[in-house]
C-alpha cells in the first residue's frame, strides 16, 4: 500500500503497520509472538520469569457463541482480570483459544511475592455466576524462558497427572479427519495431525492450538522423531485425495529451536503432501522461508485456523499459499451472529479473488457460503474518500484495510480504532 495513493501519509501507514505487527488485533495487548522474544534482559541469568495463564476449559470454550460475541469477548475479559491482579509488574499476552498469559521478569524475591498472590487471582475470577477460568503458573530462570512458558501452557491444558516436563507428542500418534471444500461442499481430502498424549479427541484441537504456541529446545528430538514417522502415517491414507499434514505442533519453537525445527521440516517433509500451518505462525520469517522452499519443491501450502483474527498482515498473493482452513469458532459464530458472518463472507470473497481454496472440517460450511450477505448497520462511520471501496476493489485483506483506515483517521488517543468487524460489516452493507 502506498500512502500517497490513498490520501494517507506513509509515516502514518508505517506507524500503524508497526503497531499491528506487535499488538494483538483481538485484545489490543501484546501478540503471541511475544512468547518468542529474545533480548538481553530475557537472557539475564539473575532474572526470574513468571508466567501466569488464565483460560476457560474446552467445554466452555466450545460453547461460546463464535468469535465476535464469544471468544473475542472472553479473551478481553481474561486480559483485564490478569492485569487488575498483577498491576504494572508484567505484560499481558494474547494466546488465543479463550486463553491469555501474563509474563513478568523480576528478582527472586519479586517472583516469590508474585507467586504468593496467586490465591488472590483465583478469588478474583471466581464469579458468582458462569464458568470460572482455569489458572496455571510456572517460574524459572529467564534464560530458559521457552521452557517456563511451555510448562505454564502444558499445565493449563493437559490432564491432571501428566508430567509437564515430558514432551506430549509421541511419534506416530496421529489423528485424521475429513476436509471439505467450503464453496462446493465436496469432499476435498484428509487432514493428518499429531495429538498430544492423553488428550481426548474432544479437547485435542484446543490443546494443540495452545501448546503449539511455544516448543522449548527439549522438544526438538521428539519433533524430529515425528517427522521420521510421518511418511508411514501419510502412506496409510488410501485413495487419490490430497493429504494435508498440519505441521503446527512440530514446527513452533523458540530461539535456536525454531530454526532447527523449520530445517527439519524442509529436510524431512514427505513428498506430495499438502503442508498446513497455523495462520499466526506464518508471520514468522523462518516459517515463511520454510514454506516458500517447500512450495518451490511442489508442496501445496494451507494456512489453518484462518479467520481467528490473527492472520498475517500480508495479502494472499504475497504468501506461499494455496488454501486456507477456516477457524471453527468463526464458522460457529457465522451461523448466529452477523459480525462473524460478514467476516466469513469477506474471507470467501478474498480467497476467490486470489484463486485460494477455502477448506473446512465441517460438511455444512457450504451453507454459510451460499447464504445471503447479512444486512446490518455498521457501528462506525464510513471514513470517506472511498477508502473502503478502493480497498475492496484492489483486494486488500480485512486487516490491511483496518490499518489503512486507522492511518487515515489520525493517531490521536481519542481516534476510534477500526478492526476486522468494522471493515467486514461496511463491505457487507455495500453488497446488500
Amino acid at each position: 500500500m502506498q500512502g500517497s495513493n490513498w490520501g494517507v501519509s506513509n509515516d502514518a501507514l508505517v506507524a500503524e503497520g508497526l503497531m499491528a505487527s506487535t499488538t494483538d488485533p483481538v485484545t489490543n495487548r501484546a501478540t503471541a509472538v511475544s512468547l518468542h522474544a529474545e533480548c538481553p534482559r530475557m537472557r539475564a541469568e539473575d532474572a526470574v520469569l513468571t508466567v501466569v495463564t488464565l483460560a476457560y476449559d474446552t467445554a466452555t470454550t466450545n460453547a461460546l457463541p463464535g468469535r465476535a460475541r464469544g471468544l473475542d469477548v472472553a479473551e478481553r475479559v481474561l486480559c483485564r482480570d490478569l492485569e487488575h491482579w498483577a498491576g504494572q509488574s508484567g505484560t499481558a499476552v494474547a494466546i488465543g483459544e479463550a486463553a491469555v498469559a501474563y509474563l513478568a521478569l523480576g528478582t527472586p524475591e519479586e517472583a516469590q511475592q508474585l507467586r504468593s498472590r496467586l490465591p488472590e487471582l483465583t478469588t478474583r475470577v471466581s464469579r458468582d455466576a458462569g464458568a470460572v477460568p482455569r489458572m496455571s503458573a510456572a517460574q524459572g530462570p529467564s534464560r530458559e524462558s521457552s521452557d517456563v512458558v511451555a510448562r505454564a501452557l502444558e499445565r493449563l491444558v493437559l490432564p491432571r497427572g501428566v508430567v509437564p516436563d515430558q514432551d506430549q507428542w509421541a511419534a506416530g500418534a496421529a489423528r485424521t479427519r475429513p476436509l471439505w471444500d467450503a464453496t462446493t461442499g465436496r469432499r476435498f481430502g484428509t487432514q493428518v495431525r499429531l495429538q498430544a498424549a492423553r488428550v481426548g479427541a474432544a479437547a485435542a484441537d484446543r490443546a494443540e492450538g495452545l501448546l503449539a504456541l511455544t516448543r522449548s529446545p527439549r522438544s526438538v528430538d521428539a519433533a524430529a522423531a515425528a517427522h521420521q514417522a510421518m511418511p508411514q502415517v501419510v502412506a496409510a491414507q488410501t485413495g487419490d485425495e490430497p493429504v494435508m499434514w498440519d505441521v503446527s505442533a512440530v514446527l513452533s519453537g523458540t530461539g535456536p529451536a525454531r530454526a532447527t525445527l523449520t530445517q527439519a521440516l524442509t529436510d524431512l517433509c514427505p513428498p506430495g503432501v499438502w503442508v498446513g500451518v497455523s495462520a499466526w505462525l506464518a508471520v514468522l520469517d523462518e516459517v515463511q522461508q520454510a514454506l516458500r522452499t517447500l512450495r518451490a519443491r511442489g508442496h501445496r501450502i494451507v494456512l489453518t485456523r484462518y479467520g481467528s483474527g490473527r492472520e498475517p498482515l500480508a495479502a494472499f498473493d504475497e504468501l506461499p499459499l494455496d488454501a486456507i482452513l477456516l477457524d471453527t469458532h468463526l464458522e460457529t459464530g457465522a451461523r448466529t451472529t452477523s459480525e462473524d458472518s460478514a467476516v466469513l463472507l469477506a474471507i470467501f470473497e478474498h480467497a476467490a479473488r486470489n484463486g485460494v481454496t477455502v477448506l473446512s472440517t465441517s460438511h455444512g460450511a457450504v451453507d454459510l457460503y451460499r447464504r445471503p450477505a447479512p444486512v446490518l448497520r455498521p457501528r462506525t462511520e464510513d471514513p470517506g474518500d472511498q477508502i473502503l471501496e478502493r480497498a475492496r476493489f484492489v483486494g486488500l485483506t480485512l486487516r490491511q484495510t483496518a490499518i489503512l483506515v486507522n492511518a487515515s483517521k489520525g493517531q490521536g488517543p481519542m481516534a476510534p480504532r477500526w478492526d476486522r468487524y468494522d471493515v467486514a460489516t461496511h463491505w457487507a452493507r455495500a453488497r446488500a
